[in-house]
């Protein structure tokens, strides 16, 4: 975590400044490490953190540190957030990444910028503050949905007729209008409420179908491989037929 940049974007040197603000703040991490009995005190600094939670992705030992970090929250909030900014950075480069693809007529800085507020806005929601698990998961979910409805919002403002279609693009599944798109995700959302879809299941046709991830893109966030992730898929999408065709309604 702290051999510097991959790349000479805003965000990557935004990354290595605050590694260096978590070098110099030792005394603020050994007071986290302090303040409660958590699973901090196993990291002899935040670097030794930050390296496992890269490690560890999104399984249950960073699920229980993310929790841990932000009930500590209180005690040190710059630093926490801080932490949690680069402990993200991944998550955020590629998605400002995609963004500049898609909205050419959005700077990098730009979005950069918003990606950075958006993220910090999540991470001191109610949402995200009463949540008790699958945290990396919920506020990467968040942050991406809220980026790219705002660059949806500023392409439009900022592009040509056609801009919108782009971002469409982008948002949506291929040929789905606004409209069957909410009553797709209403669908989802009843069967899960029926107990005929889990919450598992949900969230990685969300991720998909939704909010636009790969496969790559979640089986590395979830520790698998990329044909796994396609096989789950495949067999869901079978099931939703399945429930389709028995007559299960979005309404």
């Amino acid at each position: 975590m702290t051999s510097g940049p991959t790349c000479r974007c805003l965000l990557c040197r935004i990354e290595s400044q605050l590694a260096a603000e978590l070098a110099s703040s030792k005394a603020a991490y050994d007071v986290l490490r302090r303040s409660t009995p958590n699973g901090l005190r196993a990291f002899a600094s935040p670097f030794h953190l930050l390296s496992h939670l890269k490690a560890t992705q999104a399984g249950p030992s960073s699920d229980n540190l993310f929790r841990d970090l932000l009930a500590a929250r209180a005690t040190e909030p710059q630093f926490v957030e801080t932490l949690m900014i680069v402990a993200f950075v991944p998550v955020l480069h590629g998605t400002v990444r995609r963004i500049a693809k898609q909205q050419v007529r959005l700077t990098r800085a730009d979005i950069t910028q918003q990606a950075l507020s958006v993220f910090l806005q999540v991470l001191r929601s109610e949402q995200i503050e009463k949540r008790q698990s699958h945290f990396a998961f919920a506020i990467s979910r968040a942050v991406k949905r809220q980026l790219f409805e705002w660059a949806g919002r500023e392409g439009l403002v900022h592009g040509p007729g056609n801009e919108e279609r782009t971002v469409a693009a982008g948002l949506l599944p291929d040929g789905e209008s606004m409209e069957r798109h909410a009553l797709l995700r209403h669908f989802l959302y009843r069967c899960m409420a029926k107990g005929r879809l889990s919450d598992a299941e949900v969230d990685l046709l969300i991720q998909i179908k939704l909010d636009g991830n790969t496969g790559e893109e979640v089986a590395e966030s979830n520790s698998i491989t990329s044909n796994a992730v396609r096989q789950r898929m495949k067999r869901l999408l079978a099931k939703l037929r399945l429930l389709a065709a028995n007559g299960t309604s979005p309404k």
